[in-house]
């Protein structure tokens, strides 16, 4: 079995390894972090070294890679900072790949390449108050009206909607079906819709790419604008997630490796009892301990990358690498904590902000609980 790269991958990682530790200094993403702001510069300067293309085909203007070249991407994004790495896959994977996925040719024409050029941001709206791990029961309601649908609804915790242009929206198009996945139907909604309200929502980590409230009040939205067909949107989601998860996963990779390096360096600094404290065995075995566990979720992801690019059937690994990379990112981030002891704890030190933006993963992207079901659903179970 083959675990090495190939050149150019190998330069697709360095380039991005130096560009994130040229662009994400700590004052920055400290900044965008404490004032909940998008990181835009962050961003706009990715749009210009062509990374937005990496998963859209050439004809579409895009760079023809493939789903290893994507993990790579977003690995080194992650390394960087979350908010790199979050900021890219609101609007490239949850928006533009689900476009390319099963949007129309008119739709994948006209948005990919915006996307690509930088013109255009998503959000993706699943979750609703009474809606989250339950994805099929939702009920924001879209009821035809001639050539248009009028939408009702709330959505909640969607990433990004505050800077979103378009926003990818599941809805309900029958109120009373056989079965609750059927009758959801997926739209592409302007943000700057009539009736529409983003509400910013405060939450304890990720602020800088934060979650809102959305409030859809006879908000109308183009037939045109429907993705897929009529009442066929639950097919249409879960194709999307084999991309979605080996996203996060590879994110999540990435900053467990930074919070792995971040602890060693401070542990061959900090000296207790005349000597550093990377010398006693306590110390070493919980960084050991850390680092097993990156490498793991690297493994993993890179797994459910070779085998999407293989055409290979992956829905059970898919869901092991998130659910592995979520667990132990927060796992490392806690061990780091207490490697650095009361420092752990103190703004003026990053390993506070690694721990706080690590516990949401276990939640976003489909919760570790809902991730343990359908691996056990796969195990025949």
């Amino acid at each position: 079995m083959e675990f090495g790269f190939t050149q150019e991958q190998n330069m697709l990682r360095e380039s991005v390894r130096r560009f994130m530790s040229k662009e994400c200094t700590r004052e920055y993403t400290r900044e965008c972090s404490d004032n909940d702001r998008f990181p835009i510069e962050l961003y706009d300067k990715m749009v210009a070294q062509g990374w937005m293309g990496i998963p859209f085909p050439e004809h579409l203007g895009g760079s023809g890679l493939g789903p290893v070249e994507l993990a790579i991407f977003l690995e080194e994004a992650g390394y960087g900072w979350y908010g790199a790495g979050t900021s890219y896959f609101s609007t490239v994977i949850l928006g533009g790949y689900n476009i390319m996925l099963y949007g129309s040719d008119e739709q994948k024409a006209h948005f990919i390449p915006r996307v690509i050029r930088g013109e255009c941001k998503f959000a993706f709206a699943l979750s609703e108050p009474n809606v989250g791990s339950d994805a099929a029961a939702v009920e924001l309601f879209a009821a035809q009206d001639g050539d248009h649908f009028v939408l009702n609804g709330t959505k909640m915790f969607i990433t990004n909607a505050h800077v979103a242009d378009y926003i990818v929206t599941v809805t309900r198009t029958q109120r009373q079906p056989a079965r609750k996945q059927q009758g959801i139907t997926i739209f592409l909604v302007d943000a700057k819709s009539p009736g529409l309200e983003i509400r910013p929502l405060k939450q304890m980590g990720r602020s800088a790419t934060h979650a809102n409230e959305l409030s859809f009040r006879d908000v109308r939205v183009p037939a045109a604008n429907m993705m897929g067909r009529l009442d066929e949107g639950w097919n249409n989601l879960t194709k999307g997630l084999g991309v979605e998860r080996l996203s996060v996963a590879m994110m999540y990779a990435g900053t467990s490796q930074a919070i792995v390096d971040y602890a060693v360096r401070y542990a061959k600094e900090r000296r207790q009892f005349g000597q550093p404290i990377s010398k006693f065995q306590a110390i070493q075995h919980k960084l050991a301990d850390m680092q097993m566990k990156a490498d793991i979720s690297r493994l993993l992801g890179y797994r459910v990358a070779w085998m999407l690019a293989e055409g290979i059937p992956c829905f059970r690994e898919m869901s092991i690498a998130k659910l592995h990379a979520s667990e132990s990112l927060f796992a490392i981030a806690n061990d780091g904590v207490q490697v650095m002891g009361g420092y752990g704890v103190m703004k003026e030190y990053e390993m506070e902000q690694f721990f706080r933006d690590s516990r949401i993963g276990m939640i976003g992207a489909g919760s570790s609980e809902i991730q343990r079901s359908i691996i056990a659903k796969q195990m025949g179970l």
